[in-house]
């Protein structure tokens, strides 16, 4: 009796059971990301409660929750020098990151909108910029600043971390844009609307979140960095907070630990609470704009 091909492929194809069931696997991927976090989210638990002890207890991991001191915090927030090292890292941060978002919302909005010659080898450019390690800039940043004559200003600062940022909010801005229907700003344009004024009056107001996305992740790079900062930055009163904090930690030799953690713990916070109050706008971004495209 002849067999069909159906019949053959049926008889040598063969139904490979998975190694592990589903259940088990959900286990392990939950278990594995429980303690990814668990790893990420300790330090920060353990800084905020050794912030909160009373003086000088030394590395212990003794805690009581009878005994919280707040002392530390109303020592730094009462420190001039403190105070200061907190409002240039916001000067620097909230500069930089609002240039960023402004350039890379125009720049994006051309390159998703407009087609030109280059325009593509411009894009490939920009995305090799995002590949070049930051430390290969510090040197000659440092030598330009100091031919200038801008070493210890906002202006140096600002300027530098708007450039940081630029290449990779021209990326997710771009594909935000690509995600916004052309129609709108055609019927604006049959309005009188000029191109310009679609872009500023149509698109901007539907792309906030993609704005607010690359303003968060400009402003936490901004605010955590150190290396760009400890190098253009000698003077004292233009120190910023994770330059002021290593000073800090120098000063202290390991005696003051809880006063340590506490500065850390308030250093932390604008990064966090600024994330918090934007994670709805971010994961929008993140999903519309720059996970398409």
């Amino acid at each position: 009796m002849a067999v069909t091909p159906i019949e053959g492929l049926a008889k040598t194809t063969t139904i490979r059971k998975p190694l592990i069931s589903p259940r088990l696997e959900l286990v392990l991927v939950n278990a594995l990301l429980i303690a990814l976090c668990a790893a990420v989210i300790f330090p920060v638990i353990y800084a905020v409660l050794v912030s909160v002890r009373p003086d000088k207890l030394g590395p212990t991991m003794a805690f009581s929750l009878d005994t919280w001191f707040f002392g530390h915090y109303t020592r730094l927030l009462s420190s001039d020098r403190f105070l200061r090292y907190i409002l240039n890292s916001a000067i620097n941060s909230i500069g930089g990151a609002a240039l960023t978002t402004v350039c890379a919302a125009m720049a994006g909005y051309a390159f998703a909108r407009f087609r030109f010659r280059g325009g593509n080898l411009m894009l490939g450019i920009v995305l090799g910029l995002m590949m070049l390690p930051g430390l290969t800039n510090l040197i000659p940043l440092y030598k330009l600043a100091s031919d200038l004559e801008i070493r210890d200003t906002y202006f140096l600062m600002i300027i530098t971390y708007a450039a940081y940022g630029i290449p990779f909010g021209i990326w997710v801005m771009k594909n935000f844009f690509e995600s916004i229907p052309r129609e709108l700003e055609e019927a604006a344009a049959v309005d009188g609307a000029t191109p310009f004024q679609g872009f500023l009056r149509v698109v901007v107001p539907i792309a906030v979140p993609g704005l607010i996305s690359v303003f968060l992740l400009n402003f936490v790079y901004n605010w955590n960095d150190f290396l760009t900062a400890l190098l253009l930055l000698s003077s004292t009163e233009m120190k910023t907070a994770t330059v002021g904090l290593f000073d800090f930690q120098n000063q202290l030799a390991g005696n003051e630990s809880e006063l340590l953690a506490a500065s850390c713990v308030i250093i932390m916070l604008p990064g966090i609470a600024l994330f918090l109050a934007a994670r709805r706008a971010f994961f929008q971004s993140m999903v519309e704009g720059a996970v398409k495209g």
